[in-house]
């Protein structure tokens, strides 16, 4: 009933199309990986649009702020018709009326890829197949529908300022472990992050941990840190401030979540921990130095947000996280 509501208003209220001039906007309002995955499509996309917007979350603006390929960031509510933008590329919405909203801005062609759009594949005026390929491949793919080559160079790109960036720290190597995620599902346990850095700390002296993660997630970082010795915390205030932290490490190991792929941005080895999430589709791509460990998931089907013991993820074990850990760091500090 919301989708037909949703249609009508699109029907009855959509305006006269903007003439074609090469004003584009993407469409990307999801989360941290999400956002980061249309990098690669924003910098193919540049040299062929006389104007390139992005219309995003809060989140996604910290971003995609300073990125040099894009002339103006939007978040949402504010008004487009204005921007005279005539054609959008729709990534990915997390909210079911963005769709239906830029349908209302003037744009000849709205281009996404279908089953994804909550029902309202028919507002796309250039509606593509979906593929088994990378969500990265999968934003490039329509760019490469309004005449964009397909790039060889499909990397993730973060900008941090020289005021952003913090200077190196002392001693070293200095490992991040990440053992929070939005979804418990995707979380390795506790303990074995524990374990892991009790390992490195062992069989390699001088090796520093941090430990870090969200507001909510206080709780877990001071249980991981309190039981491996010389473990230290860190809590940034913001995105970015963050992003400037996962700079000075020399290895993230996170959950399946968004900081990893914000390290494989900045261009920080990584290793990412996959439970259901199919590695294949939103792990590593072109990432120097990164690795994902994941396991075919022993249920099915698979619960998802309703599972309770994540099988999949505990097949992992912390022998191959500590080896994986050893092989990643840079040569100077390996054994």
């Amino acid at each position: 009933m919301k989708n037909f509501f949703l249609r009508q208003f699109v029907r009855w209220g959509r305006p006269k199309p903007h003439p074609m001039t090469g004003r584009v906007l993407i469409v990307t309002t999801t989360a941290l990986g999400d956002t980061l995955w249309a990098t690669p499509a924003i910098k193919a996309l540049r040299p062929h649009c006389s104007h390139l917007a992005v219309l995003t979350s809060p989140l996604g603006k910290e971003v995609l702020q300073h990125n040099p390929a894009i002339d103006q960031i939007h978040i949402l509510g504010e008004a487009l018709y204005r921007e005279r933008l005539d054609t959008v590329l729709v990534f990915h919405t997390s909210l079911r009326i963005v769709l239906p909203l830029v349908c209302m801005i003037g744009a000849s062609r709205i281009v996404g890829t279908v089953g994804i759009n909550k029902g309202l594949d028919s507002l796309l005026t250039v509606p593509l197949q979906p593929t088994y390929e990378h969500e990265i491949v999968r934003r490039l793919r329509i760019v490469e529908a309004i005449g964009v080559p397909m790039p060889r160079d499909q990397t993730l790109e973060f900008f941090l300022t020289d005021g952003e960036r913090l200077p190196q720290r002392e001693r070293g190597p200095w490992i991040a472990i990440h053992p929070g995620s939005q979804d418990r599902f995707k979380r390795w346990p506790a303990e074995n992050f524990i374990a892991v850095g009790k390992r490195l700390k062992e069989q390699i002296p001088g090796w520093e941990i941090l430990v870090t993660g969200g507001g909510r997630e206080r709780p877990l970082m001071e249980e991981v840190a309190r039981h491996i010795p010389g473990a230290q915390i860190d809590q940034p205030r913001s995105l970015r401030s963050f992003a400037a932290l996962l700079a000075q490490m020399d290895l993230l190991i996170s959950n399946d979540t968004g900081p990893t792929h914000l390290a494989w941005a900045l261009q920080r080895p990584a290793i990412s921990l996959f439970g259901p999430t199919d590695p294949r589709l939103c792990g590593p791509h072109q990432a120097v130095h990164a690795a994902a460990i994941a396991y075919r998931p022993t249920c099915s089907p698979c619960l998802r947000r309703g599972c309770r013991v994540p099988f999949c993820l505990l097949q992992i074990g912390v022998d191959e996280v500590v080896a994986t850990a050893i092989h990643l760091v840079a040569p100077a500090y390996r054994p």
